[in-house]
């Protein structure tokens, strides 16, 4: 099992939309080899702050042949890794939208080194390809509740 970061954004906490009310995040990853069960990739560019709400995820997402199951969740602030359910990736490019658990409000604890959290995707089981490289991507719209 190995942990990959889709690319290492700083540290530091997500900007809360000033004036925005609706934030469309999207982010790619293209392997650079054959997943393995449990292999998690994180999309760290993706910060949600604590109290927004996750309205749409969607996985974009093809294999030059076989499949690939993952499981679609949260990291970070919390720990999600199959909140969002699971989508299959096969040789036909689609795009998966996730209804399970959505909408979904952040909410991390006061006392959590880090306020935010960022998207999972976790292989589940093993890669059925013969190739090694799978070409995905990661849609997130979110909206702050201005009250909180």
């Amino acid at each position: 099992m190995a942990t990959i970061s889709a690319t290492f954004a700083a540290a530091n906490q997500p900007r809360v939309p000033n004036g925005v009310e609706t934030v469309d995040a999207f982010q790619t990853y293209v392997t650079s080899a054959t997943l393995s069960a449990g292999d998690v990739i994180h999309y760290t560019n993706l910060k949600v702050p604590h109290g927004a709400t996750i309205l749409d995820v969607r996985l974009y997402g093809d294999t030059p042949d076989g499949s690939s199951i993952l499981q679609i969740g949260l990291a970070g602030g919390i720990v999600a890794p199959a909140l969002f359910g699971s989508a299959t990736v096969s040789a036909t490019p689609a795009v998966k939208t996730q209804a399970q658990a959505l909408p979904y409000v952040v909410s991390v604890s006061d006392d959590a080194a880090v306020r935010y959290v960022w998207p999972t995707l976790t292989q589940d089981g093993p890669m059925v390809s013969g190739t090694a490289s799978t070409s995905l991507g990661l849609r997130v719209t979110w909206t702050m509740n201005r009250t909180r």
